[in-house]
Formats: structure tokens, sequence, C-alpha cells
């Protein structure tokens, strides 16, 4: 893919007045976001749910949305900042089965969106220590059984940060999706948790440009990803209302399959994971068995892969890297190989 062509799929996400689903709408009408921006504007008018005020609003906006995108890509080259779009190979698989996938993810690290296994974890940030023990226990359930697993959360407070932390403890990659762009991080406190999540091979992503400025709104918004990046969300604790109610409503609507711990009847912020269960909105999550169960994961492989790596015993260092990528994820091209090795 040519720079041109890498700056038309950032473009596309500065067009005025147009969402996520329209975006789509428009590729799949015009086949390439070059070809969104040379179309005139009686072609646009033809696109199904974008109005005469629309098409007129975006025509107008095509010369301002490409340069809000070369601003942005000078940011991005001096920031160590990464982005992919929708209409790339390695924009993360599950995230674009979704009807409103954001157009662009703005993130830092280096990782593969399209892991074996990726695991949501929300829940309050006013979590009780019955939260964050459970939340520690099973990230190390997981890793034990599942070790190139990949726990997503939001770098909030509370649950949040406490899947993070476990997930770094235990040797895991994790992703903080935040609901603001890269340019911060908040809560300040854990901006050190954000660099030690780059450092230790994970992700901190955002669907923000860096000029774009923060709302309350957006932490909501951003529950999404957080429910699209994964197979399985899981509710630690939550009260009756709240964010993550309205992660595990999302994950619903994507067809995910939704966990959530219950908890004492005389625990507000068990209020919200018991309704879960209650209503048939979440399974109910006691230990990694559960999921397992109902996911239909099977660790079975593992003693032929151990008999496998016995034999590995005189390895080159680049050969040894190879092998370490191999062991973390399943299900890598050849490409992804060499990139995640440092052999490219």
């Amino acid at each position: 893919m040519t720079s041109d062509e890498k700056l038309y799929d950032l473009a596309i996400s500065f067009l005025p007045g147009i969402g996520d689903v329209n975006a789509r709408k428009l590729l799949s009408r015009f086949g390439t976001t070059r070809n969104i921006f040379e179309v005139s504007y009686a072609e646009l008018i033809k696109t199904p749910g974008i109005g005469e005020l629309a098409a007129k609003k975006l025509y107008n906006g095509f010369s301002l949305a490409f340069q809000k995108a070369e601003e942005e890509m000078m940011y991005i080259d001096s920031n160590d900042v990464e982005y992919v779009s929708f209409v790339e190979s390695h924009y993360p698989k599950r995230l674009l089965e979704c009807d409103d996938a954001t157009v662009v993810l703005y993130y830092k690290g280096s990782a593969n969106f399209n892991a074996n296994k990726i695991v949501s974890i929300v829940g309050t940030r006013n979590a009780t220590k019955y939260g964050t023990e459970f939340c520690d226990e099973i990230v190390r359930q997981i890793s034990e059984k599942y070790p190139g697993t990949v726990i997503v959360s939001g770098l909030a407070y509370g649950i949040d940060i406490a899947a993070h932390k476990a997930a770094l403890k235990y040797g895991l990659e994790t992703w903080a999706v935040l609901g603001h762009n890269l340019k911060t991080v908040y809560p300040a406190k854990h901006k050190r948790y954000a660099q030690q999540i780059i450092d230790q091979g994970g992700l901190v992503i955002s669907d923000y440009s860096h000029n774009y400025v923060t709302d309350p709104g957006n932490f909501v918004r951003r529950n999404r990803i957080v429910a699209g990046l994964a197979d399985v969300l899981i509710v630690v604790e939550s009260g009756a209302k709240g964010g993550s109610m309205v992660t595990a409503n999302v994950a619903n609507h994507y067809n995910r399959d939704v966990f959530a711990v219950p908890g004492s009847i005389n625990s507000a912020y068990s209020a919200g994971t018991n309704k879960l269960i209650k209503t048939n909105r979440a399974h109910l999550l006691e230990s990694l068995e559960d999921i397992e169960y109902i996911m239909g994961w099977s660790s079975k492989n593992k003693i032929s892969k151990i008999n496998i790596l016995e034999l590995l015993e005189d390895l080159t260092e680049n050969e040894q890297k190879i092998v370490d990528v191999l062991k973390k994820y399943e299900f890598l091209d050849i490409d992804n190989i060499s990139r995640q090795s440092g052999l490219d």
C-alpha cells in the first residue's frame, strides 16, 4: 500500500458528518477510500443513507479532511504512533465484524491484533477486594492454560487497572483502550502502567486523533471497542447502571459471549453482575472452567507442544526468536512472524 493510499485511508475518518457506519457504505459503493474523495456530488447523493445535506457537507469537506489527515500523519510520524484503517488486512478481524467498527485505530506498541484468544475484562471503578482478587485469579488461570491470550481493558481505576496489572504480573499481553487520544493518559497515575504495557509487548489504543477534544461521552463510546476486540467479555463487578453494563449490552449486540461474576445481594457493586446473570445476558463465572465449557476451549495439545519443544534444544538466536513467537501466537502468517520476532 502506497503512502498516498494510507493517507486517503486516514482522511476518511476526518470527513464531516460521517460516522463509522456510513463510512462503510461509502467504501462499499466506491471501492476504495481514494475513489470516495474523487467522486462527484451527484454520485455521493446516490449512496444509501447519505442524504442531500450530508452529501453536500461531505463534498465540501474533502479538502479540509485531507489537510487534517496530513497534519495527523505528521504527528504520527514524530510521536511513535501507529494507525490501522478498516480497509487494511491487519485491522482487528473481530472488530471488523461489528456493524459500527471504527474507521481508524491509533495505537502505541507492537502486537498482533488477531491473536488466537482475546478476553476483555471490565468492571466498576470502585472495585472491592473481592473483585480485584477474582480479577487476579482468573487472569492467573488463563495465563497458565492459555499463555497466548490477550487481556483487554480500559486503563481506568478499579477493575480495569486490576486486569492490566494481573496480565503484566502473569506475563500476558494486554491492550488498554483509551477514551481519549494518545497525547495523554487518564488517569495520570496510570501513565506508568501504559508504558509498562507497551514495554511488555502490549498496546495502548485509541480511535481519537491527536487534536480531538476529550469529552466525557468518549469513555462510553470506547466501550464498543473493548467489547468488539474480544471473543469473551468478563464483567467482574458493576453497579446496576454504568459503563460496564453498557459494555455488556454492546457485547451482546455483537454476539460476544458475556460472563459475569456473581456477588453478594447486599453489595451495590455486584448489583449489575447479578442482574446480567438473572436476565440471561451473561453466563455465571466462577472459574476458567466456565469459560472453557461455554467457549469450547481446550488445552489438549499441551502435551504434544511440550514434546515438540523438547526436541528444539540447539537453536540459533534467530530460530529461538521464531519459536518464542509461535509459542505465544498459535496462528500467524509469515509477515507477522517476521514482525513479531524482529526479523523483518
